[in-house]
């Protein structure tokens, strides 16, 4: 993804149908919303802005700010060149973030008492309500999640201890008391199905699991035993679940868990020093990004039916040193960024050159429009990759004969 602006492109979300949000560095930070190729929406009026947050609507949230210790602003845009501030964030003096948005456009956040500090503000902003601070007597709330009823998911800090919450319309549920949870304890997510992720460390274990609020039920995930730390867990909508952490025995680990085949652990190279879960989709694919010898170079990867994760570098165009993932959608569909560029991934058919879902004579016909050139690449006709169009690419296409499965 390329612009004609003097400036950088930095994204941090993408929906499905492609829509990014993130800012522009010019001689500041302004936020975009981005669109079929190009900056539909661009916020100037602040001294920094960023979007932080998209959804399926084309909704994106981000943060303005006036200033160094001024109160954030909450910035609504869509892909159509229109933007709003909703919201001044009263208290945040520069130290908001925001973790979630909803298919309505409501958006949940935090804001600190500053640097290094750990008291932390919950909030939500809705249309219809504007901004509420979510149990403003506790000593601390921390918001990870909001659904479509604008529930929120988070935990919030009771005599030292960190408790898992929901808050629901004004009143919150203490879930670790709820759920008879030991040490500390946090809600993270929501599944399609209202159930909310729920993470507990005590005596040095960390443990996951579902929970209903509505039937009151629990689905055990899986028990992390003494000895591992820094986790990583990401859910999809279906309630498959990716995580990745590290091991005082056993170094950097990956692993998937769903309902119908429970918890498999990847086998990670030698060479990966350090691995991060950033998505699972609906099929359980799991993008990561991962930290590798000799030279501690980053690489995108994506773990899919094999038992290891695989390096998305031989798909990325201009060669990259350096690769990530920096966002996925639930079809799949992957932002990376190589060096210093960013480019969309999708999954594509082999040797369906049209796009057709079935290998069938328009790709012959596509293939000889492009005979013998040397321009074409492994995401164009040249299948094979063996520099040119030629006879075995058209071989290819009849090895691969019929309907895309």
């Amino acid at each position: 993804m390329t612009t004609e602006l003097i400036g950088t492109l930095s994204f941090n979300a993408m929906n499905n149908g492609q829509v990014l949000t993130g800012n522009f560095d010019e001689s500041s930070n302004e936020m975009i919303v981005w669109a079929n190729g190009e900056i539909a929406t661009r916020v100037t009026q602040f001294n920094e802005s960023y979007g932080v947050l998209i959804n399926n609507n084309d909704v994106a949230a981000g943060l303005g700010s006036y200033g160094i210790s001024q109160d954030d602003r909450l910035i609504i845009a869509n892909a159509f060149g229109e933007f709003d501030v909703v919201a001044t964030i009263t208290g945040s003096a520069g130290w908001s973030s925001l973790t979630a948005i909803n298919e309505q456009g409501s958006v949940v956040g935090n804001y600190s008492a500053g640097s290094g500090s750990s008291d932390w503000q919950a909030f939500l902003w809705t249309e219809t309500g504007g901004v509420q601070l979510i149990e403003s007597t506790a000593d601390t709330t921390y918001a990870y999640a909001i659904d479509e009823q604008n529930r929120v998911a988070g935990q919030m800090l009771i005599s030292g201890s960190y408790h898992a919450m929901l808050w629901d319309n004004g009143v919150v549920t203490d879930l670790a008391t709820l759920l008879n949870l030991q040490g500390h304890s946090a809600a993270r997510y929501f599944n399609a199905q209202g159930q909310v992720l729920v993470g507990e460390f005590a005596n040095g274990a960390t443990t996951y699991k579902w929970y209903n609020p509505s039937t009151s039920s629990i689905v055990e995930i899986h028990d992390f035993p003494t000895g591992t730390y820094t986790h990583s867990i990401v859910p999809s909508k279906d309630g498959s679940v990716a995580f990745s952490w590290s091991s005082t025995a056993l170094g950097p680990q990956l692993a998937r868990w769903s309902k119908e085949n429970g918890f498999k652990q990847a086998t990670l190279s030698k060479n990966i020093i350090s691995i991060s879960a950033l998505a699972i989709s609906l099929d359980g694919t799991v993008a990561c990004n991962a930290l590798t010898l000799p030279v501690y170079d980053s690489v995108a990867m994506v773990w899919a039916d094999g038992v290891s994760p695989e390096s998305l570098h031989g798909q990325i165009p201009d060669s990259p040193i350096t690769s990530r993932v920096v966002a996925t959608n639930e079809d799949g569909q992957l932002l990376v960024k190589g060096d210093a560029n960013h480019w969309l991934l999708t999954e594509t058919c082999f040797a369906d050159l049209d796009n057709s879902g079935v290998r069938d004579v328009g790709d012959i016909l596509m293939l000889l429009g492009v005979w013998g050139q040397t321009d074409q690449d492994l995401c164009g006709a040249d299948i094979d990759g063996n520099g040119i169009v030629d006879v075995s690419d058209l071989l290819v296409i009849f090895g691969s004969w019929g309907p895309c499965e």
